[in-house]
């Protein structure tokens, strides 16, 4: 019952918190249209912003229009993506020969009441509790008429449609099983076997889920600074609980963490060059 209740408030307090953001957000944003449309009519009103989405037509062909550009993102990748990719890579290969064993043994060795109870409150943030905070910033923004939220969980919502779609891909086709089910870090299967329904573990798909909606929450809200450091460390403690209850080793944390950040970016970004298109409509 205490662990439930935990959760709840954590819930509860991660949703006002950003309800909070999002009013303040949607202030700022009346401030800075209404100076526009002073300067040009042909602007929508805030309450009708350009940029704000629905669930419609156009949505749902932007969730699958940046699912394609994203997919497609490391044929047109530079220099420095490919450096990035490289020592996300490279970190990888070294947690999972040299610390993935080291780091499950000192997880087990250190087993307390107090990290379990800490690790079960954390941990549905990366499972039911992470799309639930994002379902309920839409309907507090649909019924509270807010186009802000309705708008900014909208968008929260596509990044992490992207990012699970594509880490569940990568699950299929690299089958790893699970440090609760054996001691051999090495203990992959080829794709498309029946018989590696348990092999699961990589990547972490609570990392991937909790890192998405922190990375997203961060771009939404970037007016406020101190956002990212309260959205990281949450996302950050909900994939070290994935480690400390022997689901997950260390190198399938750093790369679902890693693909929940970087598939964010590139859907923001890719919503940057939209919004660029339409400041020239308008």
């Amino acid at each position: 019952m205490g662990k439930v209740y935990l959760q709840k408030i954590l819930l509860h307090f991660s949703l006002a918190f950003f309800m909070f953001l999002s009013t303040r957000s949607y202030s700022q944003d009346t401030v800075v249209t209404t100076t526009t449309v002073l300067q040009d009519s042909a602007i929508k009103p805030v309450d009708d912003h350009p940029y704000y989405y629905r669930i419609n037509g156009v949505y749902l062909e932007s969730i699958w229009d940046d699912f394609k550009h994203t997919v497609a993102a490391p044929a047109h990748w530079q220099g420095r993506d490919w450096a990035k990719f490289a020592a996300i890579t490279g970190t990888g290969v070294v947690l999972l020969t040299t610390a993935d064993k080291p780091i499950k043994h000192m997880m087990e060795r250190n087993q307390t009441s107090t990290f379990k109870s800490i690790t079960n409150v954390f941990e549905p943030l990366g499972n039911q509790y992470g799309p639930a905070f994002v379902t309920g910033m839409y309907f507090v923004g649909l019924i509270s008429g807010n186009r802000r939220i309705e708008h900014a969980s909208l968008s929260i919502a596509r990044s992490l449609l992207i990012s699970t779609a594509i880490y569940t891909v990568s699950k299929s086709l690299i089958p790893r099983q699970r440090p609760v089910r054996t001691d051999n870090q090495y203990d992959f299967r080829l794709p498309f076997n029946k018989k590696v329904k348990t092999y699961t573990s990589f990547p972490s798909g609570h990392s991937n889920t909790i890192f998405s909606i922190a990375t997203a929450a961060s771009l939404e809200f970037k007016e406020a600074k101190w956002v990212p450091y309260v959205a990281y460390t949450i996302a950050t403690l909900t994939a070290v609980s994935r480690v400390y209850q022997d689901r997950h080793w260390s190198s399938d944390i750093l790369i679902g963490a890693s693909m929940g950040h970087f598939i964010t970016k590139k859907v923001y970004a890719l919503e940057e060059k939209k919004k660029a298109t339409l400041k020239m409509t308008y």
